[in-house]
């Protein structure tokens, strides 16, 4: 039975099993990837028959994009670094970069960071929508804590925006990348303390 076969290819129905159907889906999507997965392998993992399945997600690509959905939300739930620490930016950035490290490399979002890349051409928008939580989720929030230290004069002024994306994306490429590619990741204070260094090397008050 093919799930594009199903009446109503384009609606998800909702019950009493959808929560159990859509983690069981995600286990195997985050694990095999979308055209990796296989719908007995959806079925076995949500401990539900096929027909219930198909009853729920009459399509795959309407499981998969479910799946994104529901994992991008938890992924997110938890702040990626403590945006209270207060003390000089000498101090306070290593261990935020440090905190930020971790939360890159803890689940479901290195699982996730596979799926949306390896399915962003075929799935665009939900591409779209995890760059977009990136971006007000860890982005903004570093950047708001580096205007406070332009504003105090920790920092000279500059384009505090940009500097958080980079250093977002220097942060997390460098302990993600080699998670991916070889499963084991560079020690997370490491990385962090680096990277800071670097940015305070930019744009420290004074440099300017």
């Amino acid at each position: 039975m093919n799930m594009s076969m199903h009446p109503n290819p384009a609606v998800i129905t909702r019950g009493r099993k959808f929560d159990q159907v859509r983690d069981g889906a995600a286990a195997i999507f985050l694990r095999d990837g979308y055209a990796g997965a296989s719908v007995d392998d959806i079925a076995r993992a949500a401990r539900v028959s096929k027909a219930t399945l198909y009853s729920y997600f009459p399509e795959k690509s309407l499981m998969f994009r479910e799946v994104l959905r529901a994992t991008s939300d938890s992924a997110f739930r938890q702040a990626p670094f403590d945006t209270d620490r207060t003390g000089p930016v000498a101090d306070a950035l290593p261990a935020i970069l440090t905190q930020l490290a971790q939360w890159a490399l803890s689940a479901p979002r290195l699982e996730l960071l596979r799926s949306v890349t390896a399915e962003a051409t075929r799935f665009p928008q939900e591409a779209a929508s995890f760059e977009a939580m990136m971006t007000d989720r860890v982005v903004a929030p570093l950047a708001r804590m580096i205007a406070g230290w332009i504003e105090t004069g920790q920092l000279a002024a500059h384009d505090h925006g940009q500097s958080a994306r980079q250093l977002v994306t220097l942060v997390t490429t460098q302990v993600q990348q080699p998670a991916l590619l070889t499963g084991k990741a560079p020690p997370a204070d490491r990385i962090a303390a680096e990277a800071a260094q670097l940015f305070l090397s930019a744009h420290a008050a004074g440099r300017r």
